[in-house]
């Protein structure tokens, strides 16, 4: 045994270990340790890598990646969510750990700083067999691994993204492969000596996979449109984490059938890559894209722009003196369509759907329909949001908790019933945001995992509460879940398992909406944090991508456009589920940039709403406001009011080409292209000054007003344009 070799790697793996410790006893979300048993892996496997290869920091630091997506891999196999997106998902427990745990790294460099630095030849039939395997992963992997995965939309079709994948093009495609084929050709002379031959081997392709995702983040910096451009914002950070991620597991499984086949096979044996193959391998992928309006029964583009309503949620109550919510009355629909709005989000909490397993509540079911028959009479349809934030009430720490320094005790939100709450001793500490409260995430974790039969029991809600809606065209639609939390074991949980629940509940509201005679409503999901569902998760065409820009501090520009990217890759609508907060004259410019509706948040906030626990606010609401010591309701400032209430196209025969508007002059502007079906343009404009219009191929232009401002219609032929003034 080389001493030298054996003393780098058991300090290495003392480091290591002890630095994985106190993640996972430190740490108060549990989600920067990767679990006990992979630190076993990583550890035993971090030790005899480290020996067999005797290659100082850069050696024993890859091998720390390359053992913690091994390990992640390994660790959560049973999950059965299969070998593509079990393998797909270890890269980014690969990428933090080798970010957080480099220190490791350290004390193998210091023990071997003084030995000879052995540097090899390259090995030829290593790349060759490397390339095979680059091949034969464009058949397997396809553009799944990239840009049809749950962080797709962090891959653009531009000139600056290339990788081994059909979704680059040909020469994306060829660019990609060449950069990764290169590292590891160059890395092979570096990694690959003596015993650790299949272990350096596997370790060069790594290291290609990593640099492959660094090259696409540099390459980036100097892409052009609001969803790749430098902005001054974080994106450049996150999108380098999810591509060398990315990078990081497709090196690790491209490596594992390289090595393999490259110390099986004899060394002297070569061959060509056959160009024709890679040819046909990288043809592009077809542009077509469907339709990804959202259409009324006439066939009409609609923007359903409006607010979100959270008056019938069950929230927390931390004051028994203070209101969490307020009374939801025929007043609030009059106002809110006196905004101009077309839709409410009606916020519903499950906990008071179903108080007790298998019951659904009558009585709050018809408040649920007394607020949609209200809604309705003011013109404006409804979507349905099953709403959530931390879980639900149930995960309220017990009074007289402690929590580690740097936390504090997790307060009660809203959402699931109590019985469906996890109380297993998991800690009820927030640290940073309450989504990584480590209660919330095994109540998350369980309901992915549907232990108990906690998601087969919200999956009938699902489908009985459509049953009560199936005929109503008063409601637009269903929102699956709000928020949807990551789960114990992301990227899977939040992306596979996540796919998986909206399959069952979009099956469980299509046989309810049947056996009813009803009609298909729209469904809409929403995506994790950083994560979406797998594209194809449910075969449905009445499916829409709602999202939440505010829920990654990046410019709103670049949070829609990279939605819109997201929304082509599932091939549905786009629409804005909530949003609100600062910089609300960017957010509506993208949103007219690109032609989806919204909805606010929120129409009025109660004092007591836990998402006021410990300021005790002088004034609480975002939109139209009370003042928490008299109770006076006020109505909303200029600059929410001219965001939320602006100029805009309810509905349009045909489709928008592009869509403009200036809330501070009430300006719009606005061009179409006139489709098949009903002749029935309706636009609505705020303020008491009828506005000036200009239009072209518009006939029958009328006024009509109406309480808060005025509704044009007309009727468009061909291409149409229209401004008001």
């Amino acid at each position: 045994m080389d001493p030298t070799a054996l003393r780098a790697a058991g300090a290495g793996s003392a480091v290591l270990a002890g630095l994985l410790l106190t993640l996972d006893l430190a740490d108060p979300t549990g989600l920067l340790a990767p679990g006990r048993a992979e630190a076993v892996l990583t550890v035993t496997a971090f030790f005899g890598a480290s020996y067999l290869l005797r290659r100082g920091f850069l050696a024993t630091w890859g091998l720390l990646v390359l053992a913690a997506v091994v390990g992640r891999f390994l660790g959560t196999v049973p999950l059965g969510e299969g070998p593509f997106t079990t393998a797909w998902a270890a890269g980014f427990t690969g990428v933090y750990l080798g970010v957080l745990c480099w220190p490791a790294a350290i004390p193998a460099w210091i023990v071997t700083r003084r030995t000879r630095r052995v540097w090899g030849r390259p090995v030829p039939e290593f790349t060759v067999m490397t390339a095979f395997a680059g091949v034969g992963g464009l058949l397997v992997l396809g553009s799944g691994w990239w840009t049809h995965s749950p962080v797709g939309y962090a891959f653009g079709g531009g000139w600056w993204f290339f990788a081994p994948t059909a979704g680059a093009g040909v020469v994306g495609g060829l660019v990609g492969l060449a950069v990764f084929l290169a590292v590891v050709h160059v890395a092979s002379a570096r990694l690959v000596a003596g015993p650790g031959r299949f272990v350096g081997c596997w370790l060069a392709c790594l290291c290609g996979g990593l640099f492959l995702g660094f090259a696409q983040s540099v390459a980036a910096l100097f892409a052009y449109g609001p969803a790749d451009a430098v902005s001054g914002d974080l994106w450049p950070v996150l999108a380098l984490f999810i591509r060398m991620a990315v990078g990081a597991s497709y090196g690790t499984v491209i490596g594992l059938f390289a090595a393999t086949a490259t110390i099986l096979l004899p060394g002297r044996k070569k061959a060509a890559v056959p160009a024709l193959a890679l040819a046909m391998t990288l043809s592009p992928e077809a542009s077509a894209l469907p339709d990804r309006a959202i259409t009324d029964g006439h066939g009409r583009q609609v923007l359903l722009r409006g607010v979100g309503v959270n008056q019938l949620v069950d929230y927390w109550s931390g004051d028994s003196t203070k209101e969490t919510v307020r009374p939801l009355t025929d007043g609030d629909f009059r106002q809110m369509a006196a905004m101009g709005f077309s839709v409410v989000r009606l916020a519903v909490s499950w906990s008071l759907l179903e108080p007790t397993p298998g019951t659904l509540d009558a009585g709050y079911v018809a408040r649920i329909r007394r607020a949609v028959d209200q809604a309705a009479a003011n013109d404006m349809v409804t979507v349905i949001d099953l709403h959530q934030d931390a879980w639900g009430r149930g995960v309220v720490a017990p009074m007289g908790s402690t929590c580690p320094t740097g936390t504090t005790p997790l307060i009660g939100w809203d959402g699931a019933p109590g019985w469906a709450t996890p109380f297993d001793g998991s800690k009820r500490c927030q640290f940073l945001v309450k989504e990584l409260a480590p209660v919330v995430n095994r109540a998350f974790g369980d309901f992915y995992a549907d232990r108990g039969g906690v998601q087969t029991r919200l999956v009938a809600t699902w489908g009985r509460l459509a049953r009560e809606f199936a005929d109503s065209t008063a409601v637009a639609g269903f929102d699956l879940m709000n928020s949807p939390g990551l789960g114990e074991t992301p990227p899977l949980t939040s992306s596979a398992a996540l796919g998986r629940f909206y399959a069952r509940a979009v099956a469980a509201i299509r046989e309810a909406e049947r056996a009813a005679g009803g009609h298909r409503h729209l469904i809409f999901f929403e995506p994790g944090p950083l994560w979406a569902p797998w594209p194809g998760f449910a075969a449905d065409p009445r499916l829409v991508l709602a999202v939440k820009p505010g829920d990654l501090p990046i410019d709103p520009a670049r949070a829609v456009a990279l939605a819109a990217r997201m929304a082509d890759r599932y091939g549905t609508p786009l629409w804005t589920s909530a949003w609100g907060g600062g910089r609300l004259a960017a957010y509506a410019k993208a949103e007219d940039s690109a032609m989806i509706g919204g909805a606010f948040w929120v129409w009025k906030q109660a004092c007591g709403d836990p998402h006021l626990a410990g300021t005790d606010p002088a004034i609480a609401g975002n939109l139209m406001t009370v003042d928490c010591v008299t109770g006076t309701e006020r109505g909303p400032s200029r600059s929410v009011s001219n965001a939320v209430s602006r100029a805009y196209p309810r509905a349009v025969p045909g489709r928008l080409a592009s869509l403009w508007s200036d809330p501070e002059r009430r300006h719009l502007r606005l061009t179409g292209t006139k489709g098949t079906g009903r002749c029935d343009l309706d636009v609505w404009a705020p303020g008491p000054t009828r506005p000036v219009v200009t239009t072209s191929g518009i006939s029958s232009v009328a006024f009509r007003q109406v309480p808060g401002g005025w509704r044009l219609s007309g009727c468009p032929a061909g291409d149409f344009a229209l401004e008001l003034r």
